[in-house]
């Protein structure tokens, strides 16, 4: 994470006091979704982050202008650096989609997903992604029962 061009060095110290709410945090992305997409409407300049943009793995700060949604790279960052840290992360404790668009989990997020639910774990075929959801906030549903969440 970099903050005015300047690199947070331990991310989870800095910012523990900020919680999420065991809502699903799929409002905060569309929350952030809603500001790019009204600049686009309104043929504005806009700055912030998004997940994806032009298929990349992971998330990227990224500047709309002119129509154009291109990345923002802190000063000293290379595309392929920033890129090669999201497939490292993702790798390593996240999820990846590969080139059939089949879903796979792995790392800490597939082990811990594997002790609840070994069927989620598997993966799932992106073009599934509306069962796996449901199965997901069923899943959701019984954890905050438990009071795990």
């Amino acid at each position: 994470m970099w903050l005015d061009d300047v690199e947070v060095a331990n991310v989870f110290s800095r910012f523990c006091g900020v919680q999420l709410t065991p809502e699903p945090v799929i409002d905060i992305s569309g929350a952030s979704g809603v500001a790019l997409a009204l600049a686009m409407a309104q043929r504005r300049a806009w700055r912030g982050h998004v997940p994806g943009p032009g298929g990349l793995p992971g998330g990227y700060p990224v500047a709309l202008e002119d129509g154009r949604l291109e990345l923002d790279l802190p000063t000293g960052v290379e595309a392929a650096s920033a890129i090669a840290w999201n497939v490292g992360y993702e790798a390593h404790c996240g999820l990846i989609v590969d080139a059939q668009g089949r879903a796979h989990y792995s790392g800490r997020l597939h082990d811990l997903l594997a002790a609840e639910s070994p069927a989620l774990a598997a993966g799932f075929a992106v073009a599934d992604l509306e069962q796996v959801w449901r199965a997901m906030c069923e899943l959701r549903d019984r954890l905050l029962a438990r009071g795990i969440v």
